[in-house]
């Protein structure tokens, strides 16, 4: 499914935008190395932890949207990364389980 229907349907906000690409799947987790060890390349990731750290492992592991939840603040060196990286940085003010619920749904086209 294409990034931007997702942000859409969604209600994301853009923090930062690098293109409209395919999402082949999804991961929630805040652990790193449960991300680095299970997210799935092409993917969107959920987590709260809003860090430069954050950048590395998406561009380990091929993910190509973070969406980071509980209206959690980003700081410009991460915003500044993810632009350098082409990561696209999207935020909410829900929590991790609530989006995981919208953002599955709608890749499952309800």
């Amino acid at each position: 499914m294409k990034l931007k229907k997702i942000i859409k349907e969604c209600q994301l906000k853009e923090i930062v935008f690098h293109q409209d690409c395919e999402i082949k799947a999804g991961y929630c987790g805040d652990l790193m190395s449960d991300v680095m060890a299970h997210a799935e390349s092409e993917s969107i990731w959920i987590t709260i932890q809003a860090h430069k750290n954050s950048i590395a492992v998406a561009l380990i592991k091929d993910i190509k949207a973070i969406v980071f939840t509980n209206d959690i603040t980003v700081d410009i060196e991460v915003i500044e990364k993810a632009r350098e990286e082409k990561i696209t940085l999207l935020s909410t003010p829900l929590n991790s389980f609530q989006i995981c619920g919208k953002i599955y749904s709608v890749m499952q086209g309800g």
